[in-house]
């Protein structure tokens, strides 16, 4: 039994998804951390190895006074769905995370509560007033419906120090099919952990209603605390799910000298801007067991990147690459195809540009115009209905000048030429010309 469960409404696990960042719910984590720190019980259900009937029957047995969700865009349905089916099995429904802080208006006719932005304070200070029967909605940091209208609580301040928030509670995580989901795909566990909050960096199609543009960070103890607790676990490595964990440089270099000096061994990841690295930092990061780095290049165009307000350029983006390869790190790289603005030409550029690079790890996706962002606003009377995606294909949620099979045989293409670079050495080179120079035509003719 539980005053409070909290919900992850993730259900698409099949034999096909192979997905390399699928982790346990780590704002779930927090939430339910910041509860017990109030005397607050609580469970944490995650989809992600379940179907919606297993967790209405948790749910169920649980038989929670509230229920709180974190939902993304793609978990719309999913959440709808679940928040519907054990609507009389809980007294509050409380819906929150990026999508719910961004659009409270959408789901306040399917939930009680939206809580809005960061919720390790509001959320506690919430649930103990409804537990003691006092007005919830006089909590700061939430929208509520009132008559035929959203209204909304006074607004909650960020929180300044990221180090006085509690580590997840990561043994309510279902960390056993996490890890064998892990073991079984790739030989290795992983888990994830954020050191910051916020960036700084305004891209176009990024939204961040949770954590702003406000940048905030973790002290280097604070973090290598966290990584031996996650250790202890039993993973054997870590994603940094920053957005840009490398934006300091002098913070990495001492999470790095922290990892070294207390000997903790173990391989991680992260994110980084092309900008964000030189070969000091990637060489310490290195040494500290930081295996591969992602970058989000998103095009091989200046001008699209200046359209996507990137702030950066292509050679930029092939030097980071180079230089991250030359100091022993794999790399990634995302990409975005069709962006308003795109044509024959700058997709064809961001392809041949893409699959030229010594990347580990390559992937493609397609505008999604979140709201509050630059792209929103440039599409919004573009936007077809938005309900009921699906995480696991790419979809077009507004009327593009390109076509999805067109994006699609893009990305084909793209995902045929590094493979035929990255796999076949200077043999695959010597075919990957040809099929360039052909394929570039047939793409062009495309509608």
């Amino acid at each position: 039994m539980a005053d409070v469960v909290l919900v992850y409404p993730y259900f698409y696990s099949c034999a096909k998804d192979k997905s390399i960042f699928k982790f346990p719910p780590l704002g779930l984590g927090y939430l339910a951390s910041s509860l017990m720190d109030n005397g607050i019980s609580v469970e944490i259900i995650d989809g992600s190895f379940l179907d919606p009937p297993a967790v209405v029957e948790k749910v169920k047995k649980v038989s929670p006074k509230i229920a709180g969700f974190y939902v993304m865009l793609t978990m719309e349905q999913s959440a709808l769905e679940l928040a519907a089916s054990i609507r009389d099995y809980c007294g509050l429904l409380v819906a929150g995370g990026p999508y719910p802080t961004a659009s409270p208006d959408f789901f306040l006719p399917h939930f009680d509560l939206v809580a809005l932005g960061e919720a390790e304070k509001s959320l506690p200070e919430m649930i103990e007033g409804f537990l003691s029967d006092r007005n919830p909605y006089e909590v700061p940091g939430f929208a509520y419906w009132e008559g035929q209208s959203v209204r909304y609580s006074p607004v909650r301040a960020r929180i300044e120090k990221l180090d006085e928030i509690t580590a997840p509670a990561r043994s309510l995580f279902d960390n056993d099919a996490h890890k064998e989901y892990w073991q079984r795909n790739y030989g290795y566990t992983t888990t994830s952990m954020i050191t910051t909050r916020g960036c700084p960096f305004k891209c176009g199609f990024c939204s961040k209603p949770v954590f702003g543009d406000d940048y905030k960070e973790r002290t280097a103890s604070n973090v290598v605390d966290e990584i031996e607790e996650i250790l202890e676990f039993g993973y054997d490595r870590i994603w940094m799910a920053d957005d840009c964990f490398t934006l300091n440089k002098r913070r990495v270099a001492e999470i790095c000298e922290g990892i070294l000096t207390r000997g903790l061994r173990f391989e991680w990841e992260c994110l980084s801007r092309v900008d964000g690295i030189d070969t000091e930092t990637l060489n310490h990061m290195r040494e500290a067991g930081c295996v591969r780095l992602f970058f989000g290049l998103e095009s091989g165009n200046d001008q699209m990147l200046r359209v996507m307000k990137k702030n950066t350029t292509t050679a930029a983006g092939r030097k980071a690459v180079d230089l991250a390869v030359k100091c022993g790190l794999k790399t990634g790289g995302f990409f975005i195809l069709g962006y308003p603005g795109e044509t024959n030409r700058t997709l064809i550029q961001t392809i041949n540009f893409s699959s030229s690079l010594p990347l580990h790890y390559l992937s493609y996706t397609v505008p999604y115009p979140l709201p509050g962002t630059d792209l929103f606003s440039r599409v919004k009377n573009r936007i077809n209905d938005v309900s009921w995606m699906s995480p696991r294909r790419h979809r077009l949620l507004y009327r593009s000048d390109f076509s999805m099979h067109k994006l699609n045989l893009a990305m084909a293409k793209g995902t045929v030429q590094h493979w035929l670079r990255s796999k076949l050495g200077g043999f695959g080179s010597a075919i990957e010309l040809p099929f360039r120079w052909l394929t570039n035509g047939v793409l062009r003719l495309v509608p």
